[in-house]
């Protein structure tokens, strides 16, 4: 679920009226197994409902959440208002990286494939970069949970401050990476998602977003090129598989359409499979 709920925010900001874009068609990617690594789907299939108690807590969450913590950092909260079953909520703030070579040392996976630049002209310069925090890698028991939640409780409604929060240890397992690559003013992003393990990578996009998906192939690698009228951006996605199975990432290049023809981000992908 967390992973439907990370895919779905990506696209929360293009959610915009349609002004008469084609009929909307959602495409999957599959491995050469004939296996789904990879799908974008309406909203309309996403069942999760949100209470407005729960809408209201996780803003206030948010809120607090980028205000106590610094970057890098996690932390368990609880939220008194419009919070009628006691629930907590997990948080955790990118770590920024503008020197590639401490990037590199970051990420012990190095299969993963982090570029010096890009088309030989566009430069790095920065990654923002969520890691998994402790509680996501070994989740706590049922019990364990209720405890915290508790112990937070009392402190959150003793301190008067309307929260408490505990923090929580970061381990060095990447879940998102967005770096930035420049030349000028003209930019290219290069998106990592960690797959691995059990997980349903499911993007979820409004049918009133005008967007157009379409499935391509580079070197015989199934891809996703999907372009967003709104904001002229666009972007080419892959989906990169260990032998073993046990690694799975997903690749994004995106740029400007106005700029960056899909033939150039095609070309520039042919580069991550080498």
């Amino acid at each position: 679920m967390k992973y439907k709920v990370v895919l779905t925010a990506c696209v929360g900001m293009m959610l915009m009226a349609s002004t008469g874009y084609a009929a909307v068609q959602y495409h999957s990617l599959t491995n050469k197994d004939g296996k789904v690594v990879y799908e974008t789907k309406s909203t309309k299939d996403y069942v999760k409902t949100e209470t407005k108690d729960e809408a209201a807590r996780f803003k206030a969450f948010f809120e607090v959440k980028e205000k106590v913590l610094k970057n890098g950092e996690a932390g368990l909260f609880y939220m008194v208002a419009n919070n009628p079953n006691h629930e907590t909520d997990l948080g955790t703030k990118v770590t920024i990286f503008h020197d590639l070579s401490q990037l590199r040392d970051k990420i012990t996976d190095k299969s993963i494939k982090i570029a010096d630049n890009i088309n030989g002209n566009y430069t790095f310069q920065k990654a923002d970069v969520i890691f998994k925090n402790a509680q996501e890698v070994n989740p706590p028991s049922s019990e364990e949970k209720k405890k915290m939640a508790e112990k937070l409780r009392r402190q959150a409604e003793e301190s008067n401050q309307g929260y408490a929060m505990m923090p929580v240890e970061m381990t060095d397992q990447f879940f998102l990476l967005f770096a930035t690559y420049q030349n000028g003013e003209d930019e290219i992003g290069v998106d990592i998602t960690n797959l691995s393990g059990k997980s349903d990578p499911t993007m979820y996009i409004d049918e009133k977003v005008e967007f157009k998906q379409e499935k391509v192939q580079v070197k015989g690698v199934e891809m996703l090129h999907t372009e967003f009228a709104p904001s002229q951006t666009h972007e080419l996605k892959w989906v990169y598989e260990s032998p073993d199975k046990k690694l799975k990432y997903a690749y994004t290049l995106r740029g400007d359409l106005n700029k960056v023809s899909k033939e150039t981000l095609m070309k520039l992908a042919e580069g991550y499979l080498e």
